[in-house]
């Protein structure tokens, strides 16, 4: 009975293991602990309690891989086989709904926790450089599994009601914005209806909002971690994270188990066209909906991958009414001031810009180069440098709702429009929007060489290159400061490493295009 069950997940675990690239995928992460500990050793003299700051730094670094291994490579273990259509194959050769779901997605859970224990002895070595325990490190890796755990079953059952990688990756990453802000939400929630009067302080529905965010804080892995790495921390590793994160993934494992016939019974169902509601809602009363023209990749690019106008119109309502809330909530319950409010969005339009872009460019080459019709765009008579810079253009556009608001808070906060200012003449901003930059277009490299994953590795390597830039960093802070002194110039030396980053950038893109076109010949 369980060897046929379990046929799937034993194939996947074998060929997993006879793989080099992961082996060097794990030896890398140990890598990247071990540079990290050389840097803290480097400069305890300069720190307290060094261990502290470095377990601090590799557990919230670890929570921000995980979490983006579950929006990108847990969330697609069984999407990819809608869409290449090889799922029913699979129902064919005798396997169970049960053998599948560990054949696909356990196989992957079991890599990932491998990375995790990968690290776990070199984050010991932590302990001798002082400040954290041996309970501080057990309780840390406790709860990153149990919420990768977690995540990999979200993910599973997502990937199963979902037609699209997309999809269900966006419906992941909406599940993690509700688990991370359930806590603070039913807060506000109670507050407004308490202030409002709606509710007295007392009252059962009170109570009820009060135990409901208490649970959702003491279920989240960011209270937790917050927990953990204070000094003198001296509970259980299994706490109520643990406990929480299990059951939840259990039930969400059950839930795709049981509904894996129903979400699967159409084999192409991931072919489907899609029905065209959008076209009532966009170009604003004009009679059909618009056409390439001129620009067929560009259009392709904004309507295909970015969700063209109705995707860019919710956007702007979503952010607008996440900036309200800002602004309703900071001076009420926050006792922040508008100028302050103003700031905070900013910041948060930031950020969103940041996912945006970097979930863009995941994926901007990444579908053509798996499912192998980058030949078909070779076909057309366009430069494959127009190419690449056609698709990128096309994911532009989706960046200006985020634009629109961020603008917004600059000019409600006094010194928006001064930071915005000098983000265009200094070179110590560039420095901050190459990084990006840089950021961006490793992780359209990585899209062209792994099959998943490519966001999560490029966030590794840019860490990595921090931590290596720390450990090498003297000379060139050396240099950055003669560089200063000889031109009388502050910003002279970040100049000069705005010039390495550049050329860092335009080599990458050199072998993008290089992949590009190979990839195209094949």
């Amino acid at each position: 009975m369980f060897t046929g069950t379990l046929a799937l997940l034993h194939r996947a675990l074998r060929l997993d293991a006879r793989l080099l690239r992961t082996h060097l995928f794990r030896v890398g992460f140990a890598g990247l602990v071990y540079a990290s500990l050389i840097y803290t050793w480097g400069t305890s003299a300069l720190l307290g309690a060094p261990g502290l700051k470095l377990f601090e730094t590799m557990t919230y670094l670890n929570l921000v891989l995980i979490s983006l291994a579950g929006i990108s490579f847990f969330a697609t273990a069984i999407t990819e086989e809608k869409e290449e259509d090889t799922l029913g194959l699979l129902k064919l050769a005798g396997l169970n709904p049960l053998g599948i779901l560990l054949g696909k997605s356990t196989s992957r859970l079991v890599g990932a926790i491998l990375l995790l224990l990968v690290q776990f002895p070199f984050t010991l070595l932590a302990i001798t450089l002082g400040g954290v325990t041996l309970l501080q490190v057990l309780a840390a890796y406790c709860s990153l599994a149990a919420y990768m755990v977690l995540l990999a079953n979200v993910g599973l059952f997502f990937s199963i009601a979902c037609r699209r990688g997309g999809a269900a990756s966006a419906s992941t990453l909406l599940f993690m914005i509700l688990y991370f802000l359930a806590a603070p939400g039913l807060l506000t929630i109670r507050l407004g209806l308490v202030n409002g009067g709606v509710i007295v302080k007392s009252g059962v529905v009170d109570r009820f909002f009060e135990d409901s965010a208490e649970l959702c804080r003491s279920g989240s892995i960011w209270n937790r971690i917050e927990t953990i790495t204070q000094t003198g921390f001296g509970e259980s590793p299994i706490g109520t994270q643990v406990l929480f994160s299990l059951v939840i993934a259990g039930l969400f494992f059950l839930l795709a188990w049981v509904s894996f016939h129903h979400f699967t019974r159409d084999a192409r169902g991931a072919a489907k066209p899609k029905a065209d509601f959008s076209s009532r809602f966009i170009a604003l009363g004009r009679k059909y909906r618009s056409r390439p023209r001129t620009r067929p990749l560009a259009w392709k690019e904004f309507h295909f991958v970015t969700g063209g106008m109705p995707v860019q119109i919710a956007k702007f309502v979503f952010y607008g009414m996440l900036a309200g809330l800002v602004f309703w909530a900071s001076e009420r319950y926050y006792g922040y001031t508008l100028a302050q409010a103003g700031q905070v969005v900013a910041i948060m339009m930031l950020v969103a810009i940041t996912i945006e872009s970097s979930m863009y460019a995941s994926v901007i080459f990444h579908d053509e180069w798996r499912d192998r019709t980058l030949p078909l765009l070779t076909m057309m008579p366009i430069r494959p440098t127009t190419i690449i810079t056609s698709k990128i253009a096309g994911c532009g556009p989706a960046l200006v709702p985020a634009l629109l608001w961020l603008g917004v808070g600059c000019v409600i906060w006094p010194q928006g429009l001064t930071e915005l200012g000098n983000a265009l003449i200094l070179p110590s901003r560039w420095f901050v929007l190459l990084v990006a930059l840089l950021f961006l277009t490793l992780t359209m490299f990585f899209s062209m060489v792994v099959r998943w994953g490519a966001l999560p590795l490029a966030i590794a390597v840019m860490a990595l290159g921090v931590i290596v830039s720390g450990c090498c960093g003297s000379p060139v802070f050396g240099m950055m400061a003669v560089v200063n002194r000889e031109t009388g110039f502050q910003e002279g030396g970040f100049f000069l490493v705005d010039l390495v980053i550049l050329t860092l950038i335009v080599g990458l893109q050199f072998d993008v295009r290089r992949r590009f076109e190979i990839a195209s010949s094949q």
